[in-house]
């Protein structure tokens, strides 16, 4: 008989009380460092994981959106799943993401996360075979969840790039109910003031990840308390400022702040011709001096000349370059 890839563990036993993720703050969604060759470059993740230390970050999202996870293979993944999780004395909390189209592959990584002691595990849809109703998306998420019942798990709301536009309060009052182990969502979605605020309302011990840089000030300004961040990786000093001014009432001057974070986007973004994670990739290179190396097809790498813009640019606005 073939193997599908995994065991399911044994649910906790009856009485066993989940622990939800307590995290507030600013989390970084790591990029994947790979060779010029385009092979994982997997001794970069110990500077890098120091380098966030240093700057005040203690968590990362691992194999997401920018980390190019949908373009690594389950062993590729697994390896940067693991060399991450070895790096907690630097950053203590550990998110490995594990969506795929492939569920039997979903729950291969969700399982192995686990067993490594990943601090959640995070999941998108279905991005071909899409879920239609939240009732769909639940009855997914249940069965991610048997490959890690000790897991606080999480779901990745991201519409603008899996074309699943589902209600997230709807989804995640019917999910505490029948997935135990439900710990919030990435919400990366420019509603936060509408459907966001919902999603705070629907369970006080769950975690709403505010998912884009553009809105962070005003996801704060609504009660979010986390957000997974981009710029968390090569400007956090600038979402650290924001959160520190709204935790202080002064709404003006993260404003202000957050101004100064969509000027830097802007520069990076109007080379890449737009938002993706060739640009965001670069940025990183250019603002830290990490060698984070090339991205995969189809994702394009700027060229030196957009590069050196980049660097032109973001240096005359007084950031730091390398």
């Amino acid at each position: 008989m073939a193997s599908i890839g995994w065991k399911q563990s044994r649910f906790a036993p009856h009485g066993y009380k989940m622990t939800r993720l307590n995290f507030k703050g600013m989390m970084a969604p790591t990029f994947a460092p790979f060779k010029a060759d385009g092979s994982l470059n997997l001794e970069m993740v110990k500077p890098y994981a120091a380098h966030l230390k240093k700057q005040g970050v203690t968590g990362v999202w691992v194999n997401g959106s920018v980390g190019e996870g949908l373009s690594m293979t389950v062993a590729e993944r697994k390896a940067v799943a693991e060399a991450w999780l070895a790096c907690r004395d630097d950053v203590p909390t550990v998110i490995v993401h594990c969506g795929a189209v492939c569920l039997k592959d979903v729950q291969e990584m969700a399982c192995h996360a686990e067993s490594h002691g990943a601090s959640a595990v995070a999941v998108l849809p279905n991005v071909y075979e899409r879920p239609a109703t939240t009732d769909q998306l639940v009855d997914y998420m249940q069965e991610v969840a048997k490959a890690c019942p000790r897991t606080p798990l999480f779901y990745y709301h991201i519409p603008m790039k899996t074309c699943v536009n589902l209600s997230m309060s709807e989804f995640l009052a019917k999910g505490v109910k029948r997935v135990p182990t439900l710990a919030g969502i990435k919400f990366t979605d420019m509603d936060v003031s509408g459907e966001g605020r919902k999603c705070l309302a629907v369970d006080s011990t769950l975690t709403i990840f505010s998912g884009f840089d553009e809105s962070l000030q005003e996801a704060l300004s609504v009660g979010f308390t986390a957000c997974v961040n981009s710029s968390g990786n090569f400007v956090p000093q600038l979402g650290s400022r924001i959160f520190s001014l709204m935790a202080a009432g002064d709404a003006d001057g993260a404003k202000k702040v957050q101004d100064q974070l969509l000027d830097c986007l802007a520069i990076i973004f109007a080379e890449s011709g737009g938002f993706n994670g060739a640009g965001l990739k670069a940025a990183c290179t250019i603002l830290t001096g990490l060698q984070l190396g090339p991205t995969r097809l189809p994702v394009q790498m700027l060229t030196q000349d957009r590069m050196n813009t980049v660097r032109k640019n973001l240096g005359s606005r007084g950031f730091k370059v390398y």
